[in-house]
């Protein structure tokens, strides 16, 4: 692919949201935050904010998911029995009966829910790709009519918002309901400026200059103990530089499908561009040579806290776990400065990572449910205001107080880890995006503290990087459809295979080159009938161009 495509994909194409990637990736930080009751196991209708609603005779039952990430602290009970559970059903129109579905491998506890007929009748699902499997097979209802007939808080949010209206269709008519985002950073690069600074060198513009400078740190010693223990960068959001966004399922962004005379089509110059860069950093000694064998970034991630790795990124800049490592990072060395990195410029452009995107689908109605108009009225109750407020900050005078800027604060950072941290998955209903500033994570952080000062200016340009129409994230196009289950056998063949050919030709040194493992790669690709997943996307994006979201229609949203 050339630059001209490179940026025809950068302006009319829609972006991944967060991806099976952006989209897992932003859920794990932003949707972590979360609010509580005075305390564990009593009653808290007297402490809370929100009006019982009056209903004649008993509530009407329904079930609902609930994510366990095994994060309940001592003491404050189960994921689906605790003070929130409690505070839900005493306040709530109907009574609920929470079902646990694991966080780290949801759909496997899904398959079995819907199997043995055990599934709840609200489904509360980050991944966009299982839910529209569950559409396809009939194993949710389309929701047009329900919303028409028995919400009116949600109907609210739709209306006026056609790009929500896209986002919730599949094959033409609404499965899902969605929420309104911050329009925020997640993803993000981090750079030992310090380190940058010692040795007299420039923050890296280009893919050249990154490379460059990681080299600089892995062989200059930039800590100045005397020794050559340090490494300059790791694989983190590497794809994006060339315009891949990388899938959770997909580490070697295999899925390099772009918009090209408007039509949908894959290409390989990108990942050749991408595995290219992998391997001149892996052959330079730029990299920990066990770097696949950090899954999770673990051991990245010490290793940056730790002052041994000069570039390192992860999700989360506005939220937890951003700031956890930079605390642990100052804690461990004082004088440490660092700076958020705006990703190099490629020869496709320039781009941004994984970002917090201002719209994001999360729960679905079961084709079992008996009763459509409770599930309804309960998912209108959850977007109250004064319910997402709750959710959010806790109760006033025990959780939190009014600043002068009109934001709650935290009264007790400790309490409220305790009893508020932990319910962010009771919150993917909360239309957090309509809440104003103040439900930002910056809000939690306070600007008289020096950490905090210093960490709120991170914040601040990881927004002026990664926040553009200029350098948006990946550009690519999100189908209101799914693979059919065979295209799906066929895709994750061929994605095994290939992902093992590149990261044969990361580290197989000058015996397997990388034009070799593309011409490989396209091999298998071929072989394992890639082209019937190609042509598929094709015709998906042919027939669907109604509900397709442009990348401009995107960014539109921060003009607003």
């Amino acid at each position: 692919m050339n630059k001209k495509l490179g940026k025809q994909a950068l302006t009319s194409s829609l972006l991944v949201m967060a991806a099976g990637s952006l989209l897992l990736s932003a859920c794990s930080n932003k949707e972590e935050k979360g609010a509580a009751s005075p305390s564990a196991g009593a009653s808290t209708s007297a402490a809370a904010s929100v009006t019982p609603v009056a209903t004649k005779g008993p509530k009407p039952k329904i079930s609902v998911s609930i994510y366990d990430r095994n994060n309940v602290p001592e003491g404050e009970g189960t994921i689906t029995d605790n003070r929130w559970t409690k505070w839900i059903n005493e306040n709530a129109p109907v009574q609920v009966d929470f079902i646990s579905v694991p966080r780290n491998n949801s759909s496997e506890k899904w398959n079995v829910l819907f199997a043995s007929n055990q599934a709840p009748d609200l489904i509360l699902e980050f991944s966009n790709p299982y839910m529209k499997d569950l559409a396809a097979k009939g194993q949710i209802i389309p929701l047009d009519d329900a919303i028409a007939k028995y919400s009116t808080t949600y109907k609210k949010v739709l209306d006026g918002n056609p790009n929500l209206q896209k986002l919730t269709r599949y094959n033409g008519k609404t499965f899902f309901i969605a929420r309104l985002t911050p329009f925020t950073t997640n993803h993000f690069l981090m750079i030992r400026k310090d380190w940058l600074d010692k040795l007299n060198l420039q923050m890296p513009k280009t893919t050249e200059e990154y490379v460059k400078v990681a080299q600089a740190f892995a062989d200059q010693d930039p800590d100045g103990n005397g020794k050559k223990d340090t490494f300059g960068s790791t694989f983190f959001d590497i794809d994006y530089f060339f315009g891949l966004g990388q899938s959770s399922t997909e580490p070697m962004s295999i899925s390099s499908y772009f918009l090209q005379n408007d039509q949908y089509v894959r290409t390989w110059e990108q990942p050749k561009a991408n595995i290219a860069l992998k391997k001149q950093l892996y052959d330079a000694g730029v990299v920990d040579k066990d770097i696949f064998a950090d899954k999770n970034g673990a051991k990245a991630q010490q290793d940056f806290v730790n002052g041994k790795l000069g570039i390192w990124g992860t999700g989360g800049l506005e939220g937890s776990a951003g700031y956890s490592a930079y605390q642990t990072l100052m804690k461990n060395d004082p004088n440490a400065k660092v700076a958020i990195l705006p990703l190099p410029k490629s020869e496709f452009g320039q781009f941004s990572p994984a970002g917090g995107g201002y719209m994001q689908f999360t729960a679905a109605i079961n084709a079992t449910a008996k009763n459509v108009e409770a599930v309804m009225k309960y998912v209108d109750w959850m977007m109250s205001d004064e319910v997402q407020k709750t959710l959010a900050y806790g109760f006033e005078g025990v959780h939190y107080k009014m600043g002068a800027d009109g934001c709650p604060k935290p009264i007790d950072a400790e309490k409220n880890k305790k009893e508020l941290s932990w319910n962010g998955d009771f919150q993917m209903l909360s239309q957090t995006g309509l809440m104003g500033k103040c439900v930002e994570f910056s809000n939690t952080l306070d600007a008289s503290k020096p950490l905090d000062k210093a960490y709120l200016d991170l914040i601040q340009q990881g927004r002026d990087a990664y926040i553009s129409a200029d350098r948006p994230t990946s550009p690519a196009v999100v189908l209101p459809v799914t693979l059919t289950d065979d295209l799906v056998v066929i895709n994750n063949t061929a994605v095994n295979t290939i992902t093992n050919i590149y990261t044969k030709a990361i580290v197989g040194g000058t015996g397997y080159s990388v034009d070799q493992a593309m011409k490989d790669a396209k091999d298998a690709w071929e072989k394992a009938g890639g082209k019937k997943v190609d042509d598929f996307y094709a015709k998906a994006y042919t027939d669907n161009k109604k509900d397709v979201i442009l990348t401009k229609d995107y960014y539109n949203y921060l003009k607003k």
